[in-house]
């Protein structure tokens, strides 16, 4: 089998790293290939998990061993609304809120 490549780096990988051996070269593309394509379908699960609100942004991230923001970027890529917001935030959001009500039940008094 021959194997005409016109990129100078392709070139250089396939002779150094694969001793111009086509077999060994074609099976590495493959591996490659499959391995990407398991990839994108773990992907496609975690978002479809996300989407019926059965994982969190930061369980994908840790699946995926990514950051929260490739995860939004996902997400994003693939068209899927997401809130972004971290667990402090909605904390600090009840606490003020948790806050005015007691002090409105102080004015009414």
């Amino acid at each position: 089998m021959t194997i005409q490549i016109n990129d100078p780096w392709f070139e250089s990988l396939y002779r150094t790293e694969f001793g111009a051996n086509s077999s060994k070269f074609l099976e590495a593309i493959k591996s490659l290939l499959i391995e990407k394509n398991q990839r994108e379908k773990r992907v496609i699960a975690l978002l479809n998990q996300y989407k019926n609100t059965e994982i969190s942004i930061g369980k994908i991230a840790e699946n995926l061993n990514i950051c929260r923001e490739e995860v939004l970027e996902l997400l994003s890529k693939h068209n899927i609304d997401f809130v972004d917001y971290s667990w402090e935030e909605e904390q600090r959001n009840v606490d003020a809120f948790l806050a005015e009500r007691k002090s409105n039940a102080r004015e009414s008094i």
